[in-house]
């Protein structure tokens, strides 16, 4: 793979905003969706049906980020597609974890990290992933840039329609997430976590994005971890119950799929399924730790090539139509930067996308 292609998007009113998102990626969004309809068919889910179930969200949305909502419908418009379309796309998360009257689970990877100054050779906060995903997903991905017009500027990657999936703000915030299964997860309507990933890359400090997750009560669970350039870096496991802050040691904190607060909520323990999920997060911190004090971003970059445990590594090459690395992300908010590999980064190059 090549260069991600650039989405930009500049207006202070929501709707406008999602209208130039939505006119920006028509082909892509008609891509995504015939993957998608695949993915809720083996849950036995028609595709109708899952709109049925992403719209159900929308009242609750309406009360409490109307704005968001807003950009949602404008997406819509620009790309001539339905709402329910759109939805679905900003819901998958949720709608997903679940089969078709069966209280199992579905799951995803990824490798989540975050370093502060003290860790970093430069004295500088970097967070980032591995995001590992369907490789439909991975082809249709690009960098989307966001101006709101009031000093609020977004970049990151996002899949088609969809308001963010991990960025950096012109406030000096990064977010990245990663899968969790608890076993309270449950269904229900909630703020579905990409409304909640845009809502924290609104912020404007590193506590008030503390306490837009503090705000959140999720069905599902999954990972939160932020950093600013103000040095401060946490993590949020976040379940039905309960938001458990992770800190980190030495200046270095990771996270993968393994729930650290409270192991014993833990479906893929508790199942004795995809044990090696639970690899990736202590290698990357040992990885990291390794270096700790003196860590760059291109040692990072290196970690996150890692093979150990190889298929199913830092780098992930699980494939066979499942999951593996689909982008590998440095998100350097003190330089106002991201540097992105789409694809493996053992197979593809760093490439620096600039927050503007």
């Amino acid at each position: 793979m090549t260069r991600l292609r650039e989405i930009y998007v500049k207006s202070s009113d929501p709707f406008e905003r999602g209208r130039q998102h939505g006119s920006q990626v028509k082909d892509e969004i008609a891509d995504i969706c015939e993957g998608y309809k695949k993915s809720f068919s083996k849950l036995d889910y028609s595709w109708d049906e899952a709109k049925e179930m992403a719209l159900e969200y929308v009242p609750y949305l309406e009360e409490i980020m109307p704005d968001l909502v807003q950009e949602a419908r404008g997406i819509a418009a620009g790309a001539e597609v339905d709402f329910g379309t759109v939805m679905v796309l900003n819901t998958r998360y949720e709608l997903l974890k679940f089969a078709k009257g069966v209280d199992g689970f579905r799951g995803g990877n990824c490798t989540c990290y975050a370093v502060a100054p003290e860790a970093t050779k430069d004295h500088e906060t970097i967070g980032g992933q591995n995001w590992d995903n369907a490789p439909f997903i991975g082809k249709n991905l690009y960098v989307l840039h966001i101006d709101e017009e009031n000093g609020t500027k977004v970049a990151g990657l996002c899949e088609p329609a969809q308001l963010i999936r991990s960025g950096m703000n012109s406030y000096g915030l990064s977010l990245n997430c990663s899968t969790l299964l608890s076993t309270w997860d449950k269904r229900g309507i909630t703020i579905p976590t990409n409304f909640m990933r845009r809502r924290i890359l609104q912020c404007k400090t590193f506590e008030e994005a503390c306490d837009v997750v503090h705000t959140l009560n999720p069905c599902v669970s999954l990972n939160y971890v932020i950093t600013s350039k103000s040095g401060q870096v946490i993590a949020y496991e976040t379940n039905p119950k309960e938001t458990y802050p992770v800190y980190p040691a030495r200046g270095v904190l990771t996270q993968a799929n393994d729930l650290k607060a409270d192991p014993s909520i833990d479906r893929f323990r508790t199942t004795g399924d995809h044990t090696e999920q639970r690899y990736r997060g202590p290698r990357m911190d040992y990885l990291l730790q390794k270096q700790a004090g003196n860590i760059t971003a291109e040692y990072i970059q290196n970690c996150l090539k890692d093979h150990e445990n190889y298929p199913d590594s830092i780098c992930n090459h699980f494939g066979e139509g499942n999951c593996e690395t689909i982008a590998s992300i440095l998100y350097c908010v003190d330089r106002g930067y991201a540097l992105i590999a789409w694809g493996n980064p053992c197979e593809n190059e760093y490439e620096r996308y600039e927050l503007n």
